[in-house]
């Protein structure tokens, strides 16, 4: 089992993020950008062989993204229609993903064992995500999957941000919602 951790941008991963162990080592390389059909994020090791991708097949509220491994579709996985938890399954690998949209945090298993978990976390040069995968010949996989999860996430922050901008969420449930996100 190993930690890995990724920069947290506040926007959307567009360019290179690298993605280093618990020891600060670079190991991989994450690659591409999101929004449109077709677009692509690709994983590389730091030596550069191309390790795993994640293609959007479709847009709209139930986007659906296809995922390789050494150049084969190792599986597909879509947004479900869930607000504060989340399951959804990945066909193909038959991975569970259960989470919560509001704290960007989730566990990810395989039948009844534990493939990785994802959540933010602190540290004093910023914020990251910390991705703990129990197989490493599995951290290909996990992390481009994770980038999704990250991504639904910050989509739905910005829509709870748009949403109290508005003044359409009542006071008392601002500092609830606010408190909910900060974790």
């Amino acid at each position: 089992m190993r930690k890995l951790y990724v920069h947290q941008h506040s926007n959307d991963l567009r360019g290179a993020t690298v993605i280093k162990d618990e020891n600060g080592t670079a190991t991989y390389l994450l690659v591409g950008k999101w929004g449109l059909r077709q677009d692509v994020l690709s994983l590389y090791a730091i030596d550069g062989d191309l390790l795993a991708e994640i293609r959007q097949l479709t847009l709209g509220l139930l986007p659906k993204f296809s995922i390789y491994q050494n150049h084969q579709q190792v599986g597909t996985v879509s947004k479900s229609l869930g607000f504060l938890r989340e399951v959804i399954y990945i066909r193909g690998l038959n991975w569970i993903i259960v989470g919560n949209t509001l704290r960007d945090s989730y566990r990810v298993y395989h039948g009844t064992q534990l493939v990785f978990s994802f959540r933010p976390v602190k540290f004093t040069n910023g914020y990251f995500h910390e991705l703990v995968v129990v197989d490493q010949e599995l951290e290909p996989i996990s992390i481009v999957v994770a980038s999704v999860l990250s991504h639904w996430a910050r989509k739905h922050e910005r829509q709870t941000k748009k949403i109290r901008q508005r003044g359409m969420i009542p006071n008392s449930n601002q500092t609830y919602f606010s408190h909910l996100s900060r974790k």
